[in-house]
């Protein structure tokens, strides 16, 4: 349930009041705060309409993961076609992208100053009072972190807006402007319920509080504040939601993200999220379209598996980030494209040459559970905290200030263990997984098109777990690609790749059922159980009394060898300098996709430098067909470094001044 969802529909409600007696001279059609204020629920409500920008196009609901985050080290905008806009780095103060992530943010900030102001009209208990003003403090404060992270001083109101012609507001500088960000977080990180008392990630709870607390304290030591006291505050507040027990790491990394796209909460590492609901057909719900501006390519028979624009594909330096072995790559990465050709859709993997025909694939809507997907709207939930990056701020905060110490080592080793699929608290030097696999031959265009995808199954080499999926040309019948679906673990020598479904003895076949025995591969054509003996002819089909079921034979089977890696997976024996730089990979390996890499650079003081070289590669060795995906990193300079002040603010507000380069 989308608890936030429904508490917003009251407000909906509650602002369609008719009059009850013709020419009554009192006006019962609106409401005054003190009538707006006056209850928990209203109150609850106006809390609800105080999140909502978050899920809006213009935040969470599409500009931060499409326009204004799609062009980072992590991923380029997929349209060669586009060569202005935010996406690529040429824009100017007038972009609608850029207009809207501006006023949506106020509009939080409005929503929340008048909470804020009225929020003791209401008879109610007390407690439940301060967690409504909490929540609301925090709201303010994270709408005012992202406003002044990404453009610089802006105007700071506290108060809400008494006449629509007080809009003559200088811009407050950052330092003071963070000032108030903490000040408002810390009073909400007093106020709030914690994360088992609310039990979904809908709401901002205390460890929520001090993780974005944590976030903020690293921005403001970072450029361009540079303030060195703020990586003890940092390492405080994470470590304060890392004492507080309530959190840990889910198991499977996948699995985070296939929780967002079903409703599942699971606060121990999702920690706080963005709420959407249904399709929008009812006209009643929060959708954004996370997985539909930046999925998997879908425009054909997507019915079943969901629409999909896929602007976002993945750069080649954060594909080879990735070591083998490393679960997190083929997830946030799709190590395929769908075939829309075959009904159903079937997946057509990757070469290993072919990384940026990639699309980011964090967010795949074929996990969604609705049977009838809205083409252009999805109800996946937005994560803008999760417990991961809480401990790699403790680990990037402690090795600041103390070097590469046990606690660093202890935070940052948790998520790697974690990314490999081990225990995240028991030590583990490397893995020894399944790496590169090679098609050695495509066998005979006997493969059936009705089975366009088929199972790999790896004997031998010492190892278990590892499996990996074929495709079948719908055309020739060939295999054309073949990919490791999970690397396995323990390999010392390279097993046996086996491509298909082994013939068995005494197994129930059905007729189009396609096994392999030796060499060779064969279509069942008359349904049956199979005895001890297997078919072994090299032309026609097997006889019924000798085989059990008929199998007519369709060529020789295709083939191929896997390669094994051995892959660190604790991190130890690094200095200061080489700890940071692993802690950046690390983070870009784990929180790719998710809003948060150009910030991280930009802090790191080095977002100009890496998008410039970024192109430069990306010019060298892309090829012709992606050259244009270095567009927005040949486009950076230092004016992006700070968002222009929008043209809807300079056109009204006659005390704004622009920021340097716009």
């Amino acid at each position: 349930m989308k608890r936030i969802l429904y508490t917003l529909l009251t407000v909906l409600s509650l602002s369609m009041v008719s009059c009850k007696k013709f020419l009554n001279t009192v006006p019962t059609d609106s409401l005054v705060p003190t009538e707006y204020y006056n209850t928990e629920t209203k109150l609850n409500s106006a809390l609800a309409g105080v999140y909502q920008p978050l899920a809006s196009a213009g935040i969470y609901g599409d500009n931060m993961f499409d326009q204004l985050g799609a062009s980072t080290d992590e991923g380029f905008y997929a349209r060669s076609a586009q060569t202005t806009g935010i996406m690529v780095y040429n824009f100017d103060y007038g972009n609608s992208d850029l207009n809207n992530f501006w006023s949506q943010l106020y509009v939080g900030v409005e929503r929340a100053n008048t909470l804020i102001q009225n929020i003791n009209i209401a008879k109610m208990d007390e407690t439940k009072r301060q967690v409504i003003l909490g929540e609301a403090l925090f709201l303010r404060g994270y709408y005012y972190f992202l406003l002044v992270s990404n453009f610089g001083d802006v105007p700071l109101k506290t108060i809400p807006t008494q006449s629509v012609t007080d809009v003559n507001i200088p811009r407050t500088p950052a330092k003071q402007l963070y000032a108030q960000i903490l000040t408002d977080m810390q009073a909400a990180e007093r106020k709030v319920n914690t994360a088992t008392a609310i039990g979904y990630g809908g709401h901002v709870s205390k460890t929520v509080v001090e993780g974005i607390l944590a976030r903020v304290c690293l921005t403001m030591a970072g450029y361009p504040l540079n303030d060195e006291s703020k990586y003890a505050d940092a390492l405080t507040w994470a470590q304060k939601v890392q004492a507080s027990g309530e959190h840990s790491l889910n198991a499977n990394y996948r699995q985070v993200f296939i929780n967002l796209h079903q409703d599942q909460y699971d606060v121990k590492e999702s920690m706080w999220e963005v709420e959407n609901k249904g399709t929008g057909a009812d006209g009643s719900g929060n959708v954004n379209r996370l997985g539909n501006t930046n999925g998997i390519a879908l425009s054909v028979n997507y019915d079943a598996i969901g629409y999909s624009y896929a602007f976002v594909s993945t750069t080649a330096k954060l594909f080879n980030l990735y070591t083998p072995g490393d679960l997190r790559r083929d997830w946030a990465i799709a190590p395929f494209s769908y075939n829309s050709a075959t009904t159903p859709v079937s997946y057509t993997y990757f070469t290993a040459a072919q990384i940026y025909n990639r699309n980011a694939g964090k967010f795949r809507r074929e996990y969604e559970l609705s049977l009838v997907k809205a083409k252009n709207s999805t109800p996946i939930n937005f994560p803008i905290l999760r417990y991961a990056d809480v401990l790699l701020m403790i680990a990037e905060a402690e090795n600041h200030i103390n070097g590469p110490t046990n606690t660093a080592y202890d935070a940052i080793n948790q998520v790697r263990r974690r990314a490999f699929g081990l225990p995240a608290n028991t030590a583990a030097v490397s893995v020894k997984v399944l790496s590169a696999l090679t098609l050695s031959t495509t066998g005979n265009t006997g493969y059936l098109a009705a089975s366009p995808n088929i199972p790999i199954t790896f004997t031998g080499g010492g190892g278990i777990g590892a499996t990996g999926m074929a495709t079948v040309s719908t055309t020739t019948g060939k295999v054309t690609s073949i990919a490791i679906l999970t690397p396995g673990s323990g390999y010392t020598t390279a097993p046996i790749v086996n491509i298909g479904t082994a013939w068995v003895s005494g197994t129930s076949y059905t007729t189009g059922t396609q096994v392999y025995n030796g060499n060779n591969l064969y279509t069942v054509t008359t349904a049956g159980t199979s005895t001890a003996t297997g078919p072994t002819q090299v032309s026609g089909a097997s006889a019924a009394a000798t085989t059990g079921a008929v199998f007519t034979y369709a060529g020789l089977r295709a083939t191929a060898t896997v390669t094994i890696a051995t892959s660190t997976v604790d991190l130890s024996g690094l200095t200061k300098d080489t700890f940071f730089q692993a802690l950046q990979d690390e983070r870009a390996r784990e929180l790719c996709y998710e809003s948060l890499r150009k910030a991280d650079l930009i802090r790191w003081g080095i977002w100009v430098s890496t998008m410039n070289n970024l192109a430069t590669d990306i010019k060298a060795n892309a090829g012709t067909t992606f050259a244009y995906g270095a567009l927005a990193g040949s486009n950076i300079t230092s004016r992006n470094l700070l968002f222009p002040i929008p043209a809807s603010e300079i056109s009204v507000n006659s005390s704004a001044t622009q920021n340097p380069g716009w």
